[in-house]
């Protein structure tokens, strides 16, 4: 079976292309160490290859030395079938399940107002960010939602109309709000708490109604 995403679709913004390795950075799944181009998503996600291929680029994790692991192992244990297990079983979560690849969509009321609401969850263990959609925010906890305990939900008030940066008056007060400045600080604001969020939205002007 293919390696593959997490998304249907990314924005340029959110994808690396073209980075290299010249070994002890990355490796497959399977334990084998990954030499050559590769690329990674704000999403945290790694892939072989440059770019984004089809059946081809296959997902990478962090390098661990396995050839080490077993050398100094004492216990008989094969570190190297372990591995590839671990990394390739799918996360336990008790009574919740990861909710589909949400794709945020403006409608005719969200146009007719100066912002909307995004939400999120943040994974407490890994860092991993989710774009939610309301229902699944709300879900949250729930037997069919994201298990509160490994996840944090939170919303960000994101701005759609207006100048794109702050307007100032004689005195360098804000006299009108800009859509760049004022989700850029929403941002700012926001990663301190929780990082990967600064890596998953790069562009400030994302759904503007300017």
């Amino acid at each position: 079976m293919a390696d593959s995403r997490q998304r249907i679709y990314y924005t340029k913004a959110q994808i690396t292309n073209g980075l290299k390795t010249g070994g002890g950075e990355w490796m497959y799944t399977d334990g084998t160490e990954y030499i050559g181009q590769y690329h990674k998503y704000a999403t945290g996600e790694v892939f072989s290859l440059a770019t984004f291929v089809q059946d081809k680029s296959r997902i990478l994790i962090p390098f661990v030395d396995l050839k080490k692991l077993i050398e100094d192992n004492e216990l008989d244990i094969d570190f190297a079938k372990n591995f590839e297990y671990d990394t390739m079983k799918p996360d336990y979560v008790p009574k919740s399940s990861i909710p589909n690849t949400y794709l945020l969509n403006i409608n005719y009321n969200d146009i007719n107002s100066s912002f909307i609401y995004r939400y999120f969850a943040y994974k407490k263990n890994d860092g991993r960010l989710l774009e939610l959609s309301s229902n699944d925010y709300n879900n949250i906890g729930s037997p069919t939602g994201l298990d509160e305990i490994l996840w944090e939900a939170f919303k960000i008030k994101w701005k759609l109309k207006g100048p794109f940066n702050d307007i100032l008056d004689s005195e360098g007060n804000i006299k009108e709000h800009g859509i760049i400045d004022t989700n850029k600080r929403t941002i700012v604001l926001y990663s301190e708490k929780y990082p990967s969020i600064a890596d998953y939205i790069t562009d400030f002007r994302e759904f503007s109604q300017a």
